[in-house]
């Protein structure tokens, strides 16, 4: 097993990542993308300065959306091609018709995304969480796209294994999960408007509450504020029903037969330390099933790695951007990167 790439960040890196002023919403062209059973999906498109290139395109992860990108965007725009769409049900895409939202779902999607949008050339696909889980499965379901594929990142995600999670809640963190399962197929066996609107008051309701657990499950140290608050609108502007239907989904999930048509193109992985929600050794496992995948692990960071330490995610992706278009090589056995202070523990 090849070790990690390690990059440790001290919490005052973390402060000089974020500034105010960058938290700015960034905006593209908008395309509306209808897919073949009739849901809506929003897609922004940034234009590169000069033609040339791949297109990066972004699939942000679980009740997230494509603002979770957005110093990587703020980063490589003009530089590249950028395609960013909300995940059906999240952000401003539509859901659908009535029925289970499930990863093959949403990698159809994904394919039809690129066919409208990034219809011919070079691309390379970028997926955090969720997203990583919808790109592994695109690779199986549309193989004809592969040829185009220049190159992978794969960010705080997993291949499988997830019903093993215990979410930072030893003994309890199975029995959590399941009992939410069980409460929102409740909610759908009885529902009506009223019932989903009675969910969504008390979600409102309890956004002090929900900032901290925001805090607690998604950053691994101290982080700007509005950070925090970026990330519970987008949690927040999730519909319940959407929530519920991809909940179960993660437990069945097993992307690993999929993770052999990346392989042969340049491959990053980024795992968390101290992710809660896509254990850093579910990182260390795609790594090891992808020959020549670089697998980078970063100290004392959360599972929204790319807005908690975007400098480090940013850097790594514009590396790999530099190998995209050629042959996955050989990559380091080990790289440290050593900072010369600690970052401060978690306490739970």
């Amino acid at each position: 097993m090849r070790p990690a790439l390690r990059v440790r960040r001290h919490p005052r890196d973390v402060r000089r990542d974020v500034r105010r002023e960058e938290l700015h919403p960034l905006t593209g062209e908008a395309v509306d993308v209808v897919t073949d059973d009739g849901a809506r999906l929003h897609v922004e498109v940034d234009a590169p300065d000069r033609p040339g290139g791949p297109a990066v395109v972004f699939c942000h992860g679980y009740a997230l959306t494509a603002d979770s990108w957005h110093f990587q965007r703020l980063a490589l725009r003009g530089r590249y091609r950028l395609v960013l769409p909300d995940q059906r049900g999240h952000g401003r895409s539509g859901r659908g018709p009535a029925g289970p939202v499930t990863v093959a779902r949403l990698a159809d999607d994904l394919g039809q995304v690129l066919d409208a949008v990034v219809p011919d050339g070079p691309f390379v696909l970028v997926g955090h969480s969720l997203g990583g889980m919808t790109v592994m499965e695109l690779a199986a379901r549309r193989p004809d796209l592969l040829p185009r594929l220049q190159a992978v990142a794969l960010v705080a995600t997993s291949a499988g294994g997830m019903a093993a999670v215990d979410h930072g809640l030893p003994l309890l963190g199975h029995h959590l999960v399941h009992w939410a399962e069980l409460a929102l197929e409740r909610v759908q066996r009885n529902t009506d408007e009223g019932r989903y609107e009675v969910l969504e008051r008390s979600r409102r309701a309890g956004a002090e509450l929900e900032q901290r657990l925001v805090r607690h499950w998604n950053f691994a140290g101290p982080v700007a504020p509005e950070l925090v608050r970026l990330t519970a609108r987008m949690l927040a502007g999730t519909p319940v029903d959407v929530i519920a239907d991809l909940l179960p989904a993660f437990g069945t999930l097993d992307e690993t037969a999929a993770l052999a048509g990346l392989s042969g193109r340049p491959v990053l992985v980024l795992a968390a330390e101290r992710d809660l929600m896509t254990p850093a050794a579910h990182g260390r496992e795609i790594a090891d099933a992808i020959p020549g995948a670089e697998h980078v692990l970063v100290r004392g960071a959360g599972h929204l790695l790319m807005l908690e330490h975007p400098s480090v995610v940013t850097a790594r992706l514009e590396r790999l951007l530099s190998r995209a278009g050629t042959e996955a090589g050989h990559v380091p056995d080990e790289v440290v990167v050593p900072l010369p202070h600690r970052t401060r523990r978690r306490t739970r």
